[in-house]
């Protein structure tokens, strides 16, 4: 899941053989030391924990208006392409999967359960590759009319464009067998078929026919690749983006792009139908623009409006200690692991050879680069490409340096007396500019000459999932699906899936060795495929050191005094908040 992907989906994930739950909730107490997250969970196989109403929250009310405050606009609300975590918060508020996670009322942990289907999927066929899904009764979107099969249909079928490249792509994979999933299908634009391959549709039901069994099927459901949407309503790629057809409890009012999104009711939204959301909240209000220490102070202050505000995004570096500090803010924090690891990436299509990705490795001062970030409350010094959170992980270091300062000597020795010029893009931020300069002063140490080159933060994901990139090396991070290598390596270096554009890789990686052991390891049992994933994990680093670990993502972030039952995942869980006056 790429970065800021899915996001996280919702807060949880799946192994076949076990399911870590990525949510935590506020306790008053800050986060000490690292940790590994261990909130099992599981799958419903009972239809009546699918069924709404959602269970009430505690104490909750109805009525005010919720508002959020980020520094930078979304990349995209068109629900097949949201696989960011600050749009699949808010895409949660207007659409509706087939499948989705809620918290357990009986345990606190995290349950996938119908949303749109009337349970998780029956497995026709009890092989894995034959699944089928029934809509409940009663659906509507905004305007009254009701939601189909067909429109889950087409949902997915537009997931097959390349001007829809940017979503996940489990689906679309699974359905046609192939990683170049449109080649020969590429969507119902240009008078291509609404029904995508190997989808049926009958009545209330629509069945998956994959070309080989994919057990993790109700998870990739629950991601907006399942979005339903009506051919009528189909305004293009460009247009919805700014103006997606709810399915769920809200709608947008208003959507200013850089500026302000307003959410308001959907009146034809039926609790009863919906086993996870609730509509406390009358209004919803996004406001963008504020640098990360302007929001903290905003919510340091709690007054006016911020007072009924989240966060999106972590605490400014530069008062982390001073929120660590106050300890009568810890019933305002939002504090924990992610899944995430924050990466160095480096293009293998511009850095051919393997010693210099190597001599970068060990010239990355990460310890220093985390402090700048924030320390400890931001994050652990990284060394592997999965999170600790990954069923399976083993810790190694590949490239170990004396307290993970950077070993100038041994860079030094690998480039041989060479000075590569490389070129370094970062998002145009307070944060992105600290962070390149802190690549540039590692990596200089060595004998690099890099040269800085901004890009447009709203765009710079985009920008980097282009294969003809014009950088050398740039920061991005990465979060499992669900914790499992499967949702982590094969997204980042199968070579065999780099397309022109919408690429999840960002190292472009394409070395066939590689790519033989993910088909192979694609094949084998939960089980033996995690640590199996972890093998090729090391094998990666060794071999080919495509990336810089850089770190292992926590989070800190505020919110306003009056917002109750916000909680943590790959982003906020604003289904679940309510504001009191």
């Amino acid at each position: 899941m790429r970065q800021r992907r899915i996001v996280a989906v919702a807060c949880a994930a799946l192994l076949v053989a076990g399911f870590a739950g990525a949510c935590s909730k506020n306790t008053g107490e800050h986060t000490k030391g690292p940790a590994i997250r261990q909130d099992a969970g599981s799958i419903s196989t009972d239809p009546a924990e699918s069924q709404g109403p959602a269970k009430p929250m505690p104490g909750a009310v109805r009525g005010g208006t919720l508002y959020s405050i980020q520094q930078t606009d979304y990349e995209t609300l068109d629900p097949q392409q949201i696989y960011v975590n600050a749009s699949i918060a808010v895409g949660q508020l207007f659409t509706r999967t087939l499948t989705m996670f809620r918290k357990d009322p009986k345990t606190g942990k995290d349950l996938l359960v119908g949303d749109l289907a009337t349970d998780t999927g029956t497995d026709v066929d009890q092989d894995g590759k034959t699944w089928r899904y029934t809509l409940k009764k009663g659906l509507k979107y905004e305007d009254g009319t009701a939601i189909t099969a067909s429109d889950v249909a087409y949902g997915v079928a537009r997931s097959f464009s390349p001007q829809v490249a940017e979503g996940p792509h489990y689906i679309q994979q699974w359905l046609t067998g192939r990683t170049d999933y449109n080649k020969t299908y590429q969507g119902p634009y240009d008078g291509g078929a609404k029904m995508p391959p190997g989808v049926t549709v009958s009545g209330r039901s629509i069945t998956f026919h994959l070309q080989q069994a994919e057990p993790d099927f109700p998870f990739a459901a629950s991601m907006g690749t399942t979005t339903p949407l009506p051919p009528a309503r189909d305004t293009g790629p460009r247009k919805l983006s700014d103006h997606p057809f709810s399915s769920g409890p809200y709608k947008i009012e208003s959507y200013q792009r850089e500026h302000q999104l307003v959410l308001v009711r959907n009146k034809y939204w039926d609790p009863r139908t919906d086993p996870v959301r609730h509509d406390y909240f009358d209004r919803f209000v996004v406001e963008m623009g504020p640098s990360p220490v302007e929001i903290t102070n905003r919510l340091l202050a709690d007054n006016g409006n911020d007072r009924y505000a989240v966060q999106v995004g972590a605490v400014a570096p530069e008062l982390i200690s001073k929120v660590l500090g106050d300890r009568s803010l810890a019933k305002r924090e939002l504090a924990g692991y992610l899944d995430y690891v924050r990466y160095l990436n480096i293009n293998t299509r511009r850095i051919t050879d393997v010693d210099e990705r190597r001599a970068i490795n060990y010239a990355m001062d990460k310890a220093g680069f985390l402090q700048a970030e924030g320390g400890s409350p931001v994050g652990d010094v990284a060394s592997t490409i999965q999170s600790p959170t990954t069923i399976g992980y083993q810790k190694y270091d590949a490239y170990p340096t004396p307290g993970n300062h950077g070993d100038v000597a041994k860079a030094k020795k690998l480039l041989k007396g060479a000075k590569p010029k490389l070129v370094l893009a970062f998002p145009n931020t307070a944060v992105g500019q600290k962070e390149a300069t802190k690549i540039q002063q590692s990596l200089s140490r060595a004998g690099f000459q890099i040269v800085l080159k901004p890009a447009d933060q709203d765009n710079y994901l985009t920008v980097l999932g282009r294969r003809d990139n014009p950088y050398d090396i740039y920061v991005s991070a990465w979060a499992s699906d669900w914790p499992s290598g499967s949702t982590i390596i094969p997204p980042l270096f199968d070579g065999t899936a780099i397309a022109a554009s919408g690429n999840n890789s960002r190292t472009y990686l394409d070395a066939k060795p590689v790519n033989d052991r993910i088909a192979a390891i694609s094949k084998e049992p939960a089980a033996k495929g995690a640590g199996d994933w972890m093998k090729l994990d090391r094998q990666i680093m060794t071999d080919y050191a495509p990336l810089v670990p850089l770190y292992y993502e926590k989070n800190l972030s505020l919110y306003g005094s009056r917002v109750h039952g916000i909680l943590q995942g790959g982003a906020p869980r604003y289904y679940d908040a309510w504001v009191t006056q």
